[in-house]
């Protein structure tokens, strides 16, 4: 039984920034907060394993980000992200804005996740108790419509596209999470819709673009064996066609599949390779891939 008086998990990592010209990388906190389960259901979704049925009690979720803050060192942004929506009542009780508003003003950004028709009101509720920047990463996952469709996202690429505006019209920065290749769809194909998304993410004033490959063992059940297989190799293709897409969008790439001690020596190398251009967000050496 998940404890909702502490974390799923916590750590501390770096990725890339993009300002004016100029890459850095940012010193990052990010909590897995335990939550309840998030009413969407997507199809090809494996976070429900990670979350209750019930709602925390008001004050839960401040404690769980008091016992990580307790363990981590500083950094400049942080991340909540609590296996569904942060503006889900449900799921993060809005008795606990102010508190956790407290905790996160320390940072000059904090990012968290949410879904297009979820909780808009409570977006300003929140953002006007921080004085940091807010940043809302949101699963749009393809714009391949019938797929899009298909995984049950509750949600179209309309909606998406208009909770973009309204994030920009209201001064919050948008984060995109998209989803590399789906059952029975072929490696050329997977390459071919995820840099389709993640322009249209690019063109909706995405800041940071993630793309994740399609795990086997999620969401999708048995169809899982029909993924396509997307090697280190061809993710560092993908990385260098996507980093072309936008000179504004940071682009990275999902790696945590991938365990270096696992991995023959060259593709030890591609990882550690890749890691790197992702940080600096720049072509990796063909000698490396």
């Amino acid at each position: 039984m998940l404890d909702y008086s502490r974390p799923i998990d916590f750590l501390s990592e770096q990725e890339p920034y993009r300002d004016r010209g100029v890459t850095k990388a940012i010193d990052v906190n990010t909590v897995f907060l335990t939550a309840r389960r998030c009413p969407v259901g997507c199809n090809m979704c494996d976070l429900h394993q990670f979350t209750r049925e019930d709602s925390p009690p008001v004050g839960a979720s401040v404690e769980q980000i008091d016992f990580a803050l307790d363990r981590l060192p500083p950094a400049s942004w942080i991340k909540l992200y609590n296996s569904g929506n942060f503006f889900d009542a449900a799921s993060l009780p809005t008795a606990d804005y102010d508190a956790i508003a407290n905790r996160c003003n320390r940072y000059d950004r904090v990012i968290v996740e949410n879904h297009p028709r979820i909780g808009r009101g409570r977006h300003i509720e929140f953002f006007d108790k921080l004085d940091a920047r807010l940043e809302i990463a949101v699963g749009l996952e393809t714009v391949h419509p019938r797929l899009l469709s298909k995984i049950g996202k509750q949600m179209t690429r309309g909606d998406f596209d208009r909770y973009a505006k309204w994030m920009s019209q209201h001064g919050i920065d948008l984060r995109v999470f998209l989803i590399v290749g789906a059952p029975d769809m072929s490696i050329s194909d997977a390459i071919r819709w995820a840099l389709l998304s993640a322009r249209h993410a690019a063109r909706q004033g995405a800041r940071h673009i993630s793309l994740i490959p399609a795990r086997q063992g999620a969401g999708w059940g048995n169809a899982s064996i029909s993924l396509p297989h997307l090697s280190l190799s061809i993710l560092s293709e993908l990385f260098e066609q996507a980093l072309e897409i936008s000179d504004r969008s940071c682009i990275s790439i999902d790696l945590w599949e991938f365990k270096e001690e696992e991995l023959l020596p060259d593709d030890q190398n591609r990882l550690r390779w890749l890691s790197e251009a992702i940080l600096k967000q720049r072509t990796i050496m063909q000698d490396a891939v």
